[in-house]
């Protein structure tokens, strides 16, 4: 596979500064690259931190104008994922959204709007199915994770449909292992792009 491009928090434009969505010059300059059709599909996602369910136990923790910007700041950034889905839609290629199921995010009106469009699928999934592991006090075992994907591509809808047989020991999510669940098994990936 040729490697893609990441415009996330979690690496770098060229002028050294993050994929900060709520930057305007980085939603411009991502607009700019779906746009000029550079990607046959396009992955995204939204920030845990305003959706999450695990989140909202932090939330009584915080004041109530640290909680509305947590939440505002996911927002925006969902709101152009969603953005950049529809332009990706449009120009006849596609997209996939990856968030986990019981997140909130779901109910938001940007991403009821997606899920309206014309061959836009919404699936669930079980991380187990994929192989993905977490250790505790007790050793490895295999985490469920029930994970949420939207995409407009029927064989990738397909290739991620995947449940949980319950015949196997599983871990929690909890004590700080929800964030390193956050990096998808090899296995998924491969099944993803074999599609």
């Amino acid at each position: 596979l040729i490697p893609g491009m990441a415009l996330d928090l979690t690496t770098n434009d060229t002028d050294g500064k993050p994929w900060d969505f709520n930057d305007p010059l980085k939603r411009s300059k991502a607009e700019d690259l779906v746009r000029s059709k550079k990607a046959l599909l396009l992955i995204g996602s939204s920030m845990c931190a305003a959706f999450s369910q695990i989140q909202n136990l932090n939330y009584a923790r915080m004041s109530p104008k640290d909680v509305e910007m947590v939440k505002d700041y996911g927002r925006k950034h969902l709101e152009f994922c969603m953005h950049l889905y529809e332009i990706q839609h449009q120009n006849q290629l596609y997209f996939l959204h990856e968030h986990p199921y019981g997140a909130s995010s779901w109910s938001e009106q940007c991403v009821k709007n997606v899920m309206e469009m014309t061959g836009v699928h919404k699936v669930r999934s079980h991380m187990c199915s994929f192989g993905m592991q977490q250790t505790d006090n007790l050793g490895s075992a295999l985490i469920k994770k029930a994970t949420g994907f939207m995409t407009n591509a029927p064989a990738i809808a397909e290739a991620l449909s995947e449940k949980c047989d319950g015949q196997h020991q599983r871990i929690r999510l909890a004590g700080g292992r929800a964030s390193r669940a956050e990096v998808y098994r090899d296995e998924m990936c491969f099944r993803l792009f074999k599609s």
